[in-house]
C-alpha cells in the first residue's frame, strides 16, 4: 500500500557501474547523493557487528524486509529512507518530515502490528 501525497523512493547501491549508484530517487528522479553507505544502512538497523559477522548489508534488508512477503515491509523501505534523508538532506528535509508523519499517522497502525521487526523503530 502507497500512502496517497507521498512520494516512492528508491535507492541505489548495488551496481558500482551504475550512473545512479548512490543515488536516492524520488518518483524515479534523483534527489540525493548517498555520500556514507554505513550511515544509509544503518538507517535500516545494519550494524557494525553485522558487518564483522560477515552479514552483507543488502542480504540483511532482503532478509528482513523484501523476502517476508507476510506483512508489507516496502512501507519500512520507504520510512528508512525518509529517516534518512531528514538527517542527510538539507533541500528535503522539512518536506520528509511531513512525509514521515503521513505514513507514522496513515500506515504503522495496519503494518506495524504485525512487524517482526519493530524494535528497529523505536
Amino acid at each position: 500500500m502507497q500512502t496517497k501525497n507521498v512520494p516512492i523512493f528508491d535507492y541505489h547501491l548495488a551496481n558500482p557501474l551504475s550512473m545512479q549508484f548512490r543515488c536516492v530517487e524520488m518518483d524515479g528522479k534523483i534527489i540525493h547523493k548517498i555520500n556514507n553507505i554505513n550511515e544509509f544502512y544503518h538507517e535500516f538497523g545494519y550494524t557494525p557487528d553485522m558487518m564483522k559477522a560477515g552479514v552483507l548489508p543488502e542480504e540483511y534488508i532482503w532478509d528482513k524486509y523484501i523476502q517476508n512477503s507476510t506483512y508489507n515491509f516496502m512501507i519500512c523501505i520507504q520510512i528508512r529512507i525518509i529517516q534518512y534523508l531528514i538527517k542527510h538532506s538539507e533541500e528535503y528535509c522539512e518536506q520528509c518530515k511531513i512525509w514521515l508523519d503521513t505514513y507514522l499517522n496513515e500506515s504503522v497502525a495496519e503494518t506495524c502490528s504485525h512487524c517482526g521487526i519493530k524494535h528497529v523503530c523505536e
